[in-house]
């Protein structure tokens, strides 16, 4: 008699578990399709992006203004209905049109930055207040906090660009904050161990941080120096210290309101990439920084 724990497989079992070994694994299968929809969409965005940062003017400013109103109609949509499909979100427009237009119209000076600012605290005021005079006091707070995230910082994309050496300005800043999250994903990668902010990005690590703050700190000193700016390696250093640490804020904040929304992408509009407030994440928070640095201390 066969013993049990001896017992031959069935042809039939045999052959399931042959198919279950030769199957092609499902993970992988999708790593490899969101790589090429992240390099196909990189491949063509980046020239975009680049060839418009470098022509500056009303160019960078429209484009600015179409990223940041679909940003805000992605802030809305998380915030309020992130059930629901995106083009739900048309009732939320109004908002991203004055989120858009004060990005854009940024290029006319810091005045239309205050009126954002002035927008924000009105909407604010009427979300907080103790009446529901003007309906659901929810939607107008989270109106006034897209205003201030989006139409506020996303304004010192343009106002950045439109300083003198503005185009310098904007690609060290660009590079140095593309170089945190580069190296802060190697070396967290590699090397990551303790957890960062595990409630808010469980894959972040303190290594990874670290790992981010010199490659940012490199990334703008040197930077400095390739483009042979009007600021001395002294004078930028403070600024080197900065972008790295607020780019890695503006990225956990970001993570933040994505798990209060219980999305993972903001969207799908970017493929391979989620949406436009995934890659402004870092930005919106660099960018202000930059801005008044540069035009309070540089210039």
């Amino acid at each position: 008699m066969t013993s049990a724990t001896h017992r031959t497989p069935s042809p039939t079992r045999s052959i399931k578990l042959r198919a279950e070994h030769n199957r092609p694994a499902g993970d992988n299968s999708e790593m490899n399709h969101n790589l090429a929809l992240r390099l196909g969409t990189a491949a063509v965005g980046l020239p975009i992006v680049v060839g418009l940062a470098y022509l500056g003017g009303w160019p960078f400013a429209i484009a600015a203004g179409i990223v940041i109103f679909l940003a805000a109609l992605e802030f809305q949509h998380g915030w309020l209905i992130p059930s629901m499909p995106l083009r739900d979100a048309q009732q939320f427009i109004p908002t991203a049109f004055a989120c858009g237009s004060i990005a854009m119209f940024a290029i006319r000076g810091e005045s239309i930055v205050w009126m954002g600012v002035a927008l924000a605290a009105l909407l604010a005021a009427v979300g907080y207040s103790h009446t529901n005079r003007f309906g659901p006091r929810r939607p107008f707070k989270i109106m006034s906090w897209c205003v201030a995230y989006l139409g506020v910082l996303g304004a010192s994309l343009v106002l950045l660009r439109d300083l003198p050496w503005g185009r310098d300005w904007l690609f060290i800043v660009l590079l140095s904050t593309f170089a945190t999250d580069t190296g802060a994903y190697a070396v967290g990668r590699a090397i990551g161990r303790r957890k960062l902010a595990p409630k808010i990005s469980p894959k972040k690590t303190q290594e990874g941080a670290v790992g981010g703050l010199i490659a940012g700190v490199a990334a703008v000193l040197l930077l400095n120096e390739a483009f042979d700016t009007v600021a001395s390696t002294a004078k930028m250093l403070p600024l080197a210290l900065l972008v790295p640490v607020v780019g890695q804020a503006g990225d956990l904040f970001e993570s933040w309101m994505k798990r209060r929304m219980g999305v993972k992408d903001a969207s799908g509009l970017l493929p391979g990439h989620g949406g436009f407030m995934d890659r402004l994440d870092s930005i919106l928070f660099v960018m202000p920084v930059a801005y008044v640095y540069i035009r309070l201390v540089v210039l």
